[in-house]
């Protein structure tokens, strides 16, 4: 149900502030939410902050219902449970904002720059300002009935559990946002980006994704009822506990399953060594990109750089395998092994290795023929539970990456990035972590890196 702003008067003009009228309503504001005595809450409801320069400043629970803040800077601000109802926020710089529990409904954020923004259990649904006249309410001209956020860029944002009923979410880029148990009923994301999305239990019923990417995303246990998938890309997606019976899925990307799987792997094999051995001259480069290898046995073969992308290979083994240079970009590897696999130089980034056994792996870097080393990717990855005991992962590129609970102990990390990974209950005793990069890295605990 749409909620209702009443106006005192359909005259009521947005109101311009001074530098100096935003300093003091500001200091007043933090006073009261300091409990200090002559402190205020900030109302500024309809009043114009356009193009206002508000970067880490402190808005947690002020009025902003109607504020035009087109092209302001709130990067860093702190807005949790602020009201923003309506509020005009187009354009507006919204990085890393704390907008948690906002009142969000008919907020517009088209074009806005929100990368890493927070927004966990905000309220984006239907809202429309109103103005009285006459005693008549009548819709505001200048809001929206839906949250508005095309053509936004929400990278690595945090909008879990956040309600996004009706809400239009088109064009936008929505890369690595973080989506687990949101509400997207009749939601209208078409043509946005939701690469490497977690939309784990979220609600996306009656809701329009079609053309959307959602390659290397996951769907785990999402609703999908009645949803238009419709030419949306889905290739690595983890699908697990999803009923797709209901979602219309004509001319989706969806990882194919092979009739003869066994002859297939065989003959592109095949190829593929003969492509090793005459480097490239002959035969033809394995290419497995979006094919389902799930617990197939492929240990100790050489598939240097082979094209595993957005593969399915979940339980496989590749124990001992030669995956040097190879592709495995939002592979699922989930419970595979890969013991005393050779991964130098690979590109893992955003794959999918809960729960996998890369102990003594190597992926340290690659040399190449001109004298330059390429180290691993595993950029973004998804860890959880891996076993890294006793790798060599030397100057690999981990950042972004959650390795929750991951088993790094005696691994080697010297040199390596592991810049804003996610280290909760990380093992990282007698690991060699000689000039690794830990910046920003999230819950690093001493007894982790204890000898």
């Amino acid at each position: 149900m749409s909620h209702k702003a009443d106006l005192d008067s359909l005259d009521i003009g947005y109101r311009r502030l001074s530098a100096a009228e935003i300093e003091q309503m500001l200091a007043l504001h933090l006073r009261y939410l300091q409990g200090q005595r002559g402190g205020a809450r900030a109302c500024l409801k309809f009043c114009d902050l356009s193009h206002a320069v508000l970067r880490g400043r402190v808005l947690a629970d002020a009025d902003l219902t109607g504020a035009r803040l087109s092209e302001a800077n709130l990067s860093d601000a702190d807005l949790r449970s602020a009201c923003l109802f309506g509020a005009d926020l187009r354009r507006a710089t919204l990085e890393r904002a704390n907008l948690v529990r906002a009142d969000l409904r008919g907020a517009a954020f088209r074009g806005a720059s929100m990368q890493r923004v927070v927004m966990v259990e905000a309220d984006l649904r239907d809202g429309h300002l109103m103005r009285s006249k006459n005693g008549e309410l009548t819709p505001n001209v200048q809001g929206n009935a839906s949250a508005e956020l095309a053509e936004a860029s929400m990278t690595r944002a945090d909008l879990s559990y956040a309600k996004l009923s009706n809400a239009f979410v088109m064009q936008t880029d929505l890369r690595d946002t973080d989506l687990r148990g949101a509400v997207f009923v009749r939601a209208d994301l078409s043509g946005s980006d939701l690469t490497g999305c977690n939309l784990e239990g979220a609600d996306l019923s009656e809701a329009n994704l079609s053309g959307t990417k959602l390659d290397g995303a996951v769907l785990t246990r999402a609703l999908l009822r009645s949803t238009n998938l419709s030419k949306a890309s889905l290739l690595g997606a983890l699908l697990d506990d999803v009923d797709l019976s209901m979602a219309n899925l004509t001319g989706a990307d969806l990882v194919r399953r092979l009739d003869d799987i066994e002859g297939t792997i065989g003959e592109t094999l095949r190829r593929h060594r003969l492509w090793i051995l005459s480097n490239g001259g002959k035969g033809q480069r394995a290419d497995f990109s979006a094919i389902d290898l799930s617990g197939q046995d492929l240990s100790n073969l050489n598939l240097s750089a082979a094209i595993l992308k957005q593969a399915n290979l979940k339980g496989a083994n590749l124990s001992g395998t030669v995956l040097a240079m190879a592709d495995l970009s939002m592979a699922d590897l989930r419970h595979a092994e890969l013991a005393g696999a050779d991964l130098r130089g690979a590109c893992l980034e955003r794959a999918s290795l809960n729960e996998a056994n890369l102990a003594n792996a190597v992926a340290c870097p690659m040399d190449l023929r001109n004298g330059h080393a390429w180290p691993t990717n595993f950029n973004k990855a998804r860890m959880v539970r891996v076993n890294l005991a006793g790798a060599d992962l030397t100057a690999a590129r981990l950042e972004d990456g959650d390795l929750t609970q991951g088993n790094l102990r005696n691994a080697i990390l010297a040199g390596a990035s592991l810049t804003d990974a996610i280290l909760t209950m990380a093992d990282l005793r007698e690991a060699d972590i000689r000039n690794a990069d830990f910046r920003g890295a999230k819950n690093l605990s001493a007894e982790s890196l204890a000898l």
